[in-house]
């Protein structure tokens, strides 16, 4: 019978960039869709291998798209 507490039984499962990238549907620029976005891509960051997470940030930052707004200032 294995050791619950070996190496083993704690090893972290990755999931591929690819089937990361499924869990964030792109940003478009409403406002309303802002935080899904942000926790889809922070739950995608935890499931990838950390050894992968530059290529992960390049591919989000692909998903983003909309009309930029500029700050108005008061």
């Amino acid at each position: 019978m294995a050791n619950p507490d070996s190496n083993t039984a704690n090893m972290t499962d990755y999931i591929s960039v690819g089937e990361a990238l499924k869990l964030i549907a792109p940003f478009k620029g409403d406002k309303r869709d802002v935080l899904a976005f942000i926790a889809n891509a922070d739950t995608a960051f935890e499931v990838i291998d950390p050894r992968n997470e530059s290529t992960l940030f390049k591919y989000v930052l692909m998903r983003i798209s909309g009309e930029p707004r500029t700050a108005i200032a008061h």
